[in-house]
């Protein structure tokens, strides 16, 4: 028995050697641990893209209409770099031609603040300072409220919103509209105060893949020729029956 016990009295490690094991545990869980925290902060700073261009041909009682649409942003999940470029054209000739640049910061859940500049390249050509709100509204629809300042210091505001309805898990339908309204008379556009246009559209389209879906659309279209009541001012309006093609990337 005395045996036994000088053994096992043997073997016993020291105080200090216990520590020092416990002080190895908790640097090796703490390292186990480093990367979870890590990789979170990784991904709030993590840079991100997306592209989407909608392009293709409508009728009306006019001659055929080519239109695109193209918008995007690159940044995280708090700073984004906003992009956009949209127009029209008929018999090879561009009627109306925009591009937007904006930064946007995330202002509270589903929200961006945004402030930038735009320029119109058809029909006239003008800057405008943009200010606005760009973000997800209840029941899903996808709102844009942007205000304007030209380079002449004429005040506008823009309204847009859509909303997607998935009928199956590949078939689409959006409801849209836009509408811009000038606060004041503008002496490049020749238009006065008012809304100078408003569109709103259904569209149906088919994701083959999401980024890749051929859609067909009805939109109506109002807008303002030139100012009233100039005589020979008149108001363009009417259906516009479109086929085309939506890319994502």
């Amino acid at each position: 028995m005395r045996r036994r016990r000088e053994r096992s009295s043997s073997v016993q490690p020291p105080s200090g050697m216990v520590a020092a094991g416990l002080l190895s545990a908790l640097m090796v869980a703490s390292v186990l641990t480093a990367p979870k925290y890590v990789s979170a902060q990784e991904m709030d700073n993590a840079i991100f893209h997306y592209s989407m261009l909608d392009i293709d041909a409508a009728s009306s009682a006019g001659p055929n209409i080519g239109r695109w649409d193209a918008s995007g942003w690159i940044g995280t999940d708090f700073d984004r770099l906003w992009w956009s470029t949209n127009g029209e054209g008929a018999e090879s000739e561009l009627d109306e031609f925009e591009t937007m640049l904006l930064y946007g910061h995330y202002a509270r859940r589903f929200w961006d603040v945004v402030v930038g500049y735009r320029q119109d390249w058809q029909p006239t050509s003008q800057g405008y300072l943009t200010v606005g709100l760009m973000g997800l509204a209840p029941y899903w629809f996808e709102v844009g409220l942007f205000g304007f300042v030209s380079d002449h210091g004429e005040p506008s505001l823009r309204l847009d919103a859509e909303n997607d309805l998935y009928l199956t898990q590949r078939l689409v339908l959006t409801l849209k509209g836009e509408v811009d309204w000038l606060l004041t008379p503008d002496d490049e556009l020749d238009l006065g105060a008012g809304i100078a246009s408003l569109e709103l559209g259904l569209r149906t389209r088919y994701e083959i893949r999401r980024k890749f879906a051929p859609y067909v659309d009805l939109t109506w279209v109002q807008e303002k020729d030139t100012r009233a009541p100039v005589p020979g001012g008149r108001e363009l309006e009417g259906l516009r029956l479109g086929a085309g093609l939506r890319l994502i990337h």
